[in-house]
């Protein structure tokens, strides 16, 4: 639920990237099918990685559990999500694993860091676009 929200929310601001110059990658935990499966389903725009081992995210500092999955506030956020329209499907990959947005470049500069502290505490996309646009 909370992927497709992520990918609705990024949809909106495609053209603002875009016009940045800038280009969307997603690392899923799951399996190739699974990743093809979900691009297709939710028309994710950009490039889509599995890394079903996790090194990425551990890499990037990201958290995992069952409470950061289905604590209180992740299922508040869930609740929320659901009146916006977003359903719980099938789920692919590590279920408690959680994700984060990032901003990398111009080089090896890492511009933007957010790292979902729980499930659906997803990043402001407004902080996003300003990182993702530079000083």
């Amino acid at each position: 639920m909370f992927a497709s929200q992520q990918v609705a929310d990024v949809i909106e601001v495609k053209p603002e990237l875009d016009a940045m110059g800038v280009s969307l990658a997603a690392i899923g935990s799951g399996t190739p099918d699974q990743a093809r499966a979900f691009t297709e389903k939710f028309n994710y725009p950009g490039e889509m990685y599995v890394n079903p081992s996790l090194s990425v995210y551990k890499a990037f500092g990201l958290k995992r559990g069952f409470l950061k999955t289905l604590g209180p506030a992740s299922v508040a956020r869930g609740i929320k999500a659901m009146f916006r329209g977003h359903r719980q499907g099938s789920s692919a990959g590590d279920l408690w694993q959680q994700g984060g947005m990032f901003v990398l470049g111009p080089g090896e500069q890492l511009v933007f860091a957010h790292r979902n502290p729980g499930a659906g505490k997803q990043a402001d996309l407004k902080a996003v676009l300003a990182a993702a646009a530079g000083p």
